[in-house]
């Protein structure tokens, strides 16, 4: 089935049979009163904009320089819209009208700023969206230190907020609906509903259940077998038996693992090309995480494994060791010498990820919101900077030698490899180019013909013309570029070409004309001519001195001028046409070269892929950080002694003494009296069963995140979470045995009417799955899902990876597009939860991609292996396996009348009235075959009731 196909059955089906499930919006989170509306817009300059600001505008426009050159203070958002002698600064929702972007753009060349040199064009992208987007800005508040504030109520409320106050253990309330709870966490959702007049729905049937239960733990549905099993159960304890199986699977681990991997924000690279840190074996990290999920290690050992596992000296360390892959493998940025961006990096993924709080956002100012100092930063930054990403090999790390190598042998190995690549790659590169400037002619002609006929049929191939003539694809693709290029019209060596195209029609195919022909045939060899001609002259290529005239020897000791050396490097420089790139070197190898290579870039990645891990270690000499004043490296201020943040530890938190102090800070979270570590992995483990959690903003229990709905439910969590040894599984299964858990997601009029957005949880709320979860069961469907567990990772554009999801390379640099499209978390930063969009390029992907066409085809064959079968018989069986239920009466005569139909025409009515073929990669699918990839694009196969 593809977009163009006459198949006007198809669409009935989707439609009708089919019918998309209506999903409840949710309302915009609450705020509290006098906070920007927007908490994302407001961290994003704290992490952003104010950085940049602080580091390059304050010197010179802020009060606290008691500087406002040109009558402007950009330190504060009223002192920008008020401007200064040329005006407003800002206009917000216009960066087109702000003198702000005008400035760091260098639009103008009497306002340039900042003056001693241009802003990278990441940052003016950073500003310019910022303004774009409204330029938000936090409430301006007076900084912690001031005493004078610190007695007042609005900064008691502050250092009173329920998130930092200890965790207590509430007794459940009682309610006066007896029959309903199962327990605990049922007796707080039902007391809250009574206080409203709401009530809870009835219980979901036994095929949801279990559906919903196999999502949840392992991300993929039940067998039909399972289903039927557990219908046929009526033991009272056959949901906990359902529970606890899957509980044990080994797949648990790899569901639940790809949670934290958002938080972690796992990537294998690095969102820059220019001398990126890759983690080739980052996948140890992620493989540790699936081993101490299913193992159920105590999340306090979790947590301080992946913060201080090479500290932990216990028999098993190096086992414990890519746990440290939390940090090690994370992002790095390019020109970041001094490593601040990383060490913020590092602040805000464990502040987020383990305690709740946006710690990042006192990198340059006291936090705004949360009573967090810029010396509570600059404290745990010390921790970073006082430790090193290392390399560790391990025990099957061997050379050809047999013994073990160390990380650094491994790494003067594999630069002495690379440079050996670099080298002959450079040799070949220059020697082809050398070796296509008598070829010049033959691309430009083929370029000319490729024009012309595309004149008369728009889908001509650059790779057919060049199969023709007998070249290259990628070289006559770049030629094609130059000659068509609007900067064409300035290239002096292009005078002659542009001239005879003037003296051709423009409208007529000449390509079968002797005349237009025999003349683009001169004027390209002309062009070659001149080519070579500064080639000689450059030196590049001396004539004979036995065989030259003086003429010529006098010709080619002419030097070139700026613009002939100009008009040269764009055709026979490093980056110019006739340059291949490196990718595509192996094409233009023959014999011993060819062979040679062929080995040589296989040993350099066998090379990087030694046994080894990424990891953390102790630096070479523990020190403490200055307070960077404004966040700029070029006013450091008082020491900042490296120390867990005082809002936990107290205004006199003692200062971290046992080396770097990571340790201490795993320490420090991972006490049972830390308020925050146990409400926040709650919360999370609870957002992921009901899609979202008791507190909405999962990384954010600050002032500016949304307070929890049920703040009774979550203590009372945490403290059981505590008390039962941190366990994860025993929180799970408390969770799924609860009736609030196993309720429908049924729509009810009077509670939509009271409570529309089900903040009080009296239905269960429907789910999209995920990428990970609906890529799986698709392959599941199709009888070839991969369920091997760990190993290295494997991109998912290769058409033969059948592994679940989980497994797939994540890219920071260039995110696989399949991942893209489907709401996947950018790796660059930590991810508290996925978004959930809709958008066209979706139903595209699903109408037109290869790898839906592959799994609808496999699916089609599994249907149809038995000849003898009814097609009522295989419809019911298809139904089973993809929605766990039998097809209503209507669906299947729906599929049977599709099914019956003639195939599609093999051509395509255009608007025109003429026709095509139609767009299909590969053979046009059978009827079963469009009919598979019917039933999995459907709604119902994507959505969890």
């Amino acid at each position: 089935m593809r977009i163009g196909l006459a198949t006007p059955p198809i669409f009935a089906i989707l439609t009708l049979a089919l019918a998309p499930v209506a999903i409840a919006q949710t309302k915009p989170a609450a705020h509290l009163p006098g906070e920007p509306a927007d908490s994302a817009a407001v961290e994003v300059f704290e992490k952003k904009i104010r950085p940049v600001l602080a580091q390059h505008c304050y010197e010179c426009h802020s009060h606290s320089a008691n500087k406002a050159l040109g009558g402007i203070y950009l330190d504060s958002r009223a002192g920008i819209l008020q401007g200064g002698k040329r005006g407003t600064g800002l206009v917000p929702g216009h960066p087109d009208k702000s003198l702000l972007i005008d400035a760091i753009s260098y639009a103008k060349a009497d306002l340039q700023m900042p003056p001693k040199g241009k802003l990278p064009d990441a940052i003016i992208a950073d500003l310019t969206d910022w303004v774009k987007r409204g330029a938000a800005w936090p409430v301006e508040r007076a900084p912690l230190s001031n005493p004078a504030i610190d007695s007042n109520a609005a900064e008691k409320k502050r250092r009173g907020h329920w998130a930092w106050q200890p965790v207590r253990k509430p007794q459940p309330p009682v309610v006066k609906r007896k029959i309903w709870p199962q327990n605990p966490i049922d007796t707080f959702i039902l007391s809250k509903l009574e206080t409203r007049g709401l009530t809870p729905d009835p219980r979901a049937d036994r095929r949801t259940l279990i559906r919903r239960a196999y999502f949840d733990l392992i991300g993929l549905p039940p067998s039909p077998d399972e289903v039927d099993a557990f219908l046929k159960d009526t033991s009272p304890d056959a949901w906990r038996k359902v529970i606890d199986h899957l509980l044990a699977s080994p797949h648990y681990g790899e569901r639940w693992g790809r949670y934290w991997l958002d938080v972690a924000r796992y990537g294998e690279d690095q969102a820059h090309s220019f001398e990126p840190r890759l983690y080739p074996q980052g996948y140890r990290f992620r493989d540790w995480i699936v081993r101490s999920l299913n193992t159920d290690m105590p999340y306090d050992r979790f947590v301080r494994e992946q913060i201080a596992a090479d500290l932990l000296n216990e028999p098993d360390k190096m086992e414990q060791l890519p746990a440290l892959g939390f940090f090690a493998v994370g992002p790095v940025y390019y020109g970041d010498t001094k490593m601040f961006d990383q060490y913020d990096d590092r602040i805000d993924t464990l502040s987020r990820g383990f305690l709740g709080l946006t710690a990042a956002c006192a990198r340059c100012h006291d936090h705004k919101f949360d009573p967090i100092t810029q010396k509570d930063y600059y404290g745990l930054a010390g921790v970073f900077a006082s430790s090193a990403y290392v390399e560790v090999a391990i025990s099957d790390a061997k050379g050809a030698d047999g013994k073990t190598s160390s990380a650094g042998d491994r790494h003067e190995l594999i630069k002495a490899k690379q440079a050996e690549v670099d080298k002959f790659t450079s040799e070949h590169v220059a020697r082809i180019r050398k070796g296509l400037t008598p070829e010049i002619a033959r691309y430009v002609v083929a370029a000319w013909k490729l024009q012309n006929r595309r004149k008369l049929d728009a889908k001509v191939s650059c790779e057919s013309m060049a199969a023709t003539e007998n070249i290259e694809p990628v070289v006559l693709d770049r030629w094609i570029k130059y000659l068509t290029a609007p900067e064409a019209k300035d290239r002096s060596l292009l005078a002659g070409w542009r001239q005879m195209l003037e003296r051709q029609d423009p409208r007529a195919d000449l390509c079968s004309a002797a005349a237009p022909l025999a003349e683009a045939r001169k004027t390209a060899a002309e062009l070659q001519e001149a080519v070579q001609a500064l080639v000689r002259r450059s030196g590049a290529a001396k004539p004979e001195a036995k065989t030259a005239s003086k003429t010529a020897i006098d010709a080619a000791a002419t030097p070139l001028d700026k613009a002939e050396a100009a008009a040269l490097n764009e055709i026979t420089g490093d980056e110019g046409v006739l340059t291949v790139p490196v990718e595509h070197l192996e094409k233009f190898l023959t014999g011993d070269p060819k062979a040679h290579y062929a080995i040589l870039k296989p040993a350099l990645e066998r090379l990087k892929m030694g046994s080894f891990v990424h990891a953390l270690a102790e630096g070479p000499k523990p020190a403490n950080m200055h307070v960077l004043l404004r966040g700029n490296a070029l006013t450091p201020g008082e020491e900042a002694p490296r120390h867990f943040l005082s809002l936990i530890a107290g205004p006199n938190a003692p200062a971290f003494t046992q080396g770097s102090g990571r340790l201490e800070l795993a320490n420090a979270i991972s006490d049972k009296s830390n308020p925050l570590t146990a409400r926040v992995m709650v919360n999370r483990i609870w957002q992921h069963h009901f899609g979202r959690g008791l507190v909405r903003t999962a990384s954010n229990f600050g002032l500016l995140g949304e307070p929890p709905t049920h703040p009774e439910l979550l203590d009372y969590l945490a403290s059981q979470f505590v008390e039962r040894g941190w366990s994860m599984k025993t929180l799970h299964r408390e969770i799924m045995l609860s009736a609030t858990y196993q309720m429908s997601s049924a729509t009810n009029k009077k509670n939509d009417e009271i409570d529309p957005d089900d903040r009080l949880l009296w239905r269960m709320p429907r789910q999209r799955l995920d990428i990970e979860a609906w890529r799986d069961s698709m392959l599941l469907a199709a009888g070839k899902l991969d369920l091997t567990l760990g190993g290295p990772s494997q991109s998912l554009s290769s058409p033969d990876n059948n592994r679940r999801t989980f497994y797939a390379a994540v890219s920071r640099h260039d995110l696989d597009s399949m991942l893209r499209l489907f709401d996947f978390p950018d790796p660059n930063a930590t991810t508290d939860a996925r978004m959930t969009t809709t958008v066209p390029l979706q139903q595209l992907f699903v109408l037109n991609s290869d790898f839906m066409v592959r799994q609808a085809k496999a699916l089609a064959a599994r249907m149809t292996a038995v000849p003898t079968e009814t097609e009522a018989a295989r419809i019911g069986r298809a139904f089973q396996l993809l929605y766990n239920r039998a097809p209503l009466e209507k669906e299947l005569s729906l599929g049977l009348a599709f099914l019956q139909t003639s195939p599609p025409s093999a051509t395509v009515q255009t608007a025109s009235g003429s026709t095509s073929k139609p767009p299909l990669t590969g053979s046009r699918l059978t009827r079963w075959e469009e009919y598979a990839q019917i039933l999995l694009s459907a709604n119902e196969f994507m959505y969890v009731d």
